[in-house]
């Protein structure tokens, strides 16, 4: 796997960052992506020692060609010529006789062996033969017999733009009301499979760009949301999760907020120091013991997908205007305000990786993320249970004029809540029986 080389330059003459540094970290994406094909497209990844990290084939083909068609937007000679030349090698391997089989003796699930497929129809390569079969695939008893959840469901009508017949904007922007992106998230609590259907519903909402229909809700709303789910994602050093959540600034309008471009800035340094962007599964020891052919497939089986999401973002940011600000600030930040919201975080004892970006920054960047901080804040308490701690980060949001937040609301609910459970906890100790008060 290519190495990255630390750039010497992020900052173009207009305040955005350098247009030749996003295009390099997404040609790094696309030359992980060759090996990525060469080494597992044929029969995906088996770990003997770790059932986990076992991957299947289709996954490595669908999400190969979703890099390759969100790549294939950006102009650049070097993006291009990387995307036509996967599209050689992975054409094979997406219309392969697995696959073909596999929409025969498994209906339900065609559009997950076909997606590779559907996203080289859109690409300029087609296949009428796959087509057909695919087609017979879905008219079959069977099509519909398994269970999907709502960003799934987004997922298949967006699949479906890679069939003229069948591509339906209405019925995406249907699917999009049913998912978590027409809801409030629970945002001191979510799991990572809820801040995964977040993001993919809004990617598949938007189609990276090329083809979006409305936002369910307006895009402020969506964003800090976003804003809070990054927070946590940055915090636990999740950079494929945090890759796809700032995904939401490109893909639904111009602007970035300054948490959303400091969390870019963290990215991008973690990739220039690693060559990659590891995953919370990436085991540099286990990369050490292994040798040759095991070495490159371990290495990456674990880390192709946050290269992926790294080559994603960029392509993103790469439309005219969408690029990330290298520098910010917010002109409403109270001046000093973060030192009150680090003194609760410092108290935590944790030193992640963003702390090292942070501490690089001026005056005035570092007073435009209180916000951030204090939702890092309000995440880690509630993790915790230290609800004395959550009110302390609370209290400091309500100094900080950040109450309105969307975590810092969730936060006043939850310990009202609690409150409540006080009082009734209470209640029912004073009228329990005798004898039941001398069981416990």
């Amino acid at each position: 796997m290519a190495e990255m080389r630390e750039p010497a330059q992020r900052q173009s003459q207009t305040g955005a960052w350098e247009e030749r540094d996003l295009i390099r970290r997404l040609c790094h994406a696309l030359d992980i992506a060759k090996l990525t094909v060469e080494h597992l497209a044929p029969g995906g990844y088996v770990d003997l020692h770790d059932r986990e990290k076992n991957i299947r084939a289709e996954k490595v083909l669908s999400e190969t060609a979703v890099l390759l068609l969100a790549a294939s937007q950006v102009a650049q000679s070097e993006v291009q010529d990387r995307v036509k030349s996967l599209i050689v090698c992975l054409a094979p391997h997406a219309r392969s006789k697995r696959a073909l089989i596999g929409m025969c003796v498994e209906p339900s699930v065609a559009w997950e062996y076909a997606l590779g497929h559907l996203c080289l129809n859109r690409l300029g390569c087609p296949d009428s033969d796959f087509d057909t079969l695919l087609l017979h695939a879905l008219h079959a008893q069977a099509h519909a017999g398994r269970e999907r959840v709502p960003h799934r469901m987004l997922e298949k009508e967006w699949a479906a733009l890679g069939l003229r017949d069948l591509a339906e904007d209405d019925r995406r922007i249907q699917m999009s009301r049913l998912s978590v992106l027409n809801c409030p998230m629970d945002l001191l609590s979510c799991r990572r499979e809820d801040m995964y259907a977040f993001t993919h519903a809004l990617m598949y909402v938007t189609d990276f760009g090329i083809r979006p229909v409305p936002l369910p809700r307006p895009r402020e709303v969506v964003l800090a949301e976003a804003e809070a789910l990054l927070a946590y994602c940055l915090d636990e050093q999740d950079y494929d999760l945090a890759g796809e959540i700032l995904l939401s600034w490109p893909l639904t309008g111009k602007s970035w907020s300054p948490a959303a471009a400091f969390a870019f800035r963290v990215l991008a340094h973690v990739e220039d120091k690693a060559g990659f962007l590891p995953t919370p599964g990436t085991r540099i020891s286990e990369i050490e013991v292994r040798s040759g052919v095991e070495r490159t497939q371990y290495r990456l089986a674990t880390a192709y997908h946050t290269a992926y999401v790294m080559g994603l973002l960029c392509a993103a940011s790469l439309r005219p205007g969408h690029a990330p600000p290298a520098s910010f600030a917010c002109k409403d930040a109270r001046p000093g305000g973060t030192a009150h919201i680090l003194r609760v975080l410092d108290a935590d004892g944790k030193h992640p990786h963003w702390r090292e970006e942070f501490n690089q920054l001026t005056s005035h960047e570092a007073d435009a993320l209180a916000g951030l901080l204090v939702q890092v804040s309000l995440r880690r308490k509630t993790m915790q249970r230290d609800y004395s701690g959550l009110l302390q980060a609370l209290e400091v949001a309500c100094d900080l004029d950040l109450s309105d937040m969307p975590s810092a609301v969730q936060a006043a609910e939850l310990l009202d809540r609690l409150a409540a459970y006080s009082e009734i906890e209470q209640k029912m100790a004073a009228t329990a029986p005798a004898d039941c008060l001398e069981y416990a």
